[in-house]
Protein backbone atom coordinates (compact mmCIF):
# COMPACT_ATOMS: atom_id res chain seq x y z
CA UNK A 1 0.00 0.00 0.00
CA UNK A 2 1.43 3.52 -0.97
CA UNK A 3 1.02 6.62 0.71
CA UNK A 4 0.17 9.20 -1.27
CA UNK A 5 0.72 12.81 -0.10
CA UNK A 6 4.38 12.05 1.72
CA UNK A 7 7.22 12.74 0.53
CA UNK A 8 10.65 12.15 2.28
CA UNK A 9 12.30 14.81 4.16
CA UNK A 10 14.75 17.48 2.78
CA UNK A 11 17.13 17.28 5.63
CA UNK A 12 19.41 19.52 4.14
CA UNK A 13 17.15 22.17 4.28
CA UNK A 14 15.93 21.44 7.82
CA UNK A 15 19.72 21.50 9.11
CA UNK A 16 20.31 24.24 7.35
CA UNK A 17 17.67 26.14 8.94
CA UNK A 18 18.61 24.94 12.23
CA UNK A 19 22.18 25.86 12.54
CA UNK A 20 22.18 29.68 12.56
CA UNK A 21 20.04 28.84 15.89
CA UNK A 22 22.98 26.33 17.06
CA UNK A 23 25.70 29.34 16.41
CA UNK A 24 24.19 31.69 18.36
CA UNK A 25 23.38 29.67 21.57
CA UNK A 26 27.28 28.67 21.19
CA UNK A 27 28.61 31.89 21.18
CA UNK A 28 25.64 33.17 24.07
CA UNK A 29 26.79 30.11 26.47
CA UNK A 30 30.01 30.66 25.89
CA UNK A 31 29.84 34.44 26.59
CA UNK A 32 27.89 34.08 29.64
CA UNK A 33 29.68 30.88 30.70
CA UNK A 34 33.36 32.38 30.06
CA UNK A 35 35.83 33.94 32.22
CA UNK A 36 35.94 37.92 31.68
CA UNK A 37 39.15 37.22 29.41
CA UNK A 38 37.49 37.56 26.67
CA UNK A 39 41.42 37.90 24.73
CA UNK A 40 42.28 34.43 25.36
CA UNK A 41 42.77 31.94 22.60
CA UNK A 42 40.07 29.84 23.43
CA UNK A 43 37.51 32.71 23.16
CA UNK A 44 39.36 33.91 19.64
CA UNK A 45 39.14 30.70 18.15
CA UNK A 46 35.27 29.98 19.30
CA UNK A 47 34.21 33.62 17.59
CA UNK A 48 36.84 33.39 14.70
CA UNK A 49 36.44 30.16 13.47
CA UNK A 50 33.76 28.09 15.14
CA UNK A 51 30.86 30.14 14.69
CA UNK A 52 31.70 31.06 11.23
CA UNK A 53 31.68 27.38 10.12
CA UNK A 54 28.63 26.38 11.69
CA UNK A 55 27.38 29.34 9.65
CA UNK A 56 28.72 28.89 6.73
CA UNK A 57 27.83 24.68 6.36
CA UNK A 58 24.28 26.16 7.70
CA UNK A 59 24.61 28.26 4.45
CA UNK A 60 25.72 25.26 2.24
CA UNK A 61 23.41 23.68 3.10
CA UNK A 62 20.42 26.06 2.72
CA UNK A 63 21.30 26.74 -0.91
CA UNK A 64 22.25 22.80 -1.26
CA UNK A 65 18.36 22.30 -0.30
CA UNK A 66 16.83 24.27 -2.77
CA UNK A 67 17.12 22.33 -6.06
CA UNK A 68 15.71 19.16 -3.52
CA UNK A 69 12.54 21.07 -2.74
CA UNK A 70 10.75 19.65 -6.03
CA UNK A 71 11.77 16.16 -5.06
CA UNK A 72 11.15 16.12 -1.49
CA UNK A 73 9.50 19.57 -0.31
CA UNK A 74 10.46 22.15 2.80
CA UNK A 75 10.34 25.19 0.88
CA UNK A 76 9.81 26.75 3.78
CA UNK A 77 13.15 25.23 5.39
CA UNK A 78 15.01 25.83 2.57
CA UNK A 79 13.86 29.27 1.45
CA UNK A 80 14.09 30.87 5.35
CA UNK A 81 17.21 28.81 6.32
CA UNK A 82 18.78 31.14 3.43
CA UNK A 83 17.50 34.07 4.97
CA UNK A 84 18.35 33.54 8.02
CA UNK A 85 22.23 32.32 6.85
CA UNK A 86 22.67 35.40 5.57
CA UNK A 87 21.15 37.33 8.12
CA UNK A 88 23.33 35.83 10.81
CA UNK A 89 26.39 35.89 8.70
CA UNK A 90 25.99 39.98 7.98
CA UNK A 91 25.11 40.25 11.48
CA UNK A 92 28.73 38.77 12.25
CA UNK A 93 30.34 40.22 9.86
CA UNK A 94 29.37 43.55 10.94
CA UNK A 95 29.85 43.30 14.69
CA UNK A 96 33.49 41.54 13.85
CA UNK A 97 34.11 45.04 12.04
CA UNK A 98 33.12 47.10 14.78
CA UNK A 99 35.04 45.26 17.03
CA UNK A 100 38.31 45.54 14.83
CA UNK A 101 37.32 49.03 14.08
CA UNK A 102 36.80 50.40 17.91
CA UNK A 103 40.16 48.50 18.83
CA UNK A 104 41.81 50.54 16.19
CA UNK A 105 40.69 53.56 17.46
Amino acid sequence: MVRRGFRKTNHPAIIGFLLPFVSAGLASVYVLCSPTDYASLRFRALFIVLIPLVLGLGLFLSIRSIPLIQEKGDKDYAYSGLVLNIFFILLYAFSFIYILLKRLN
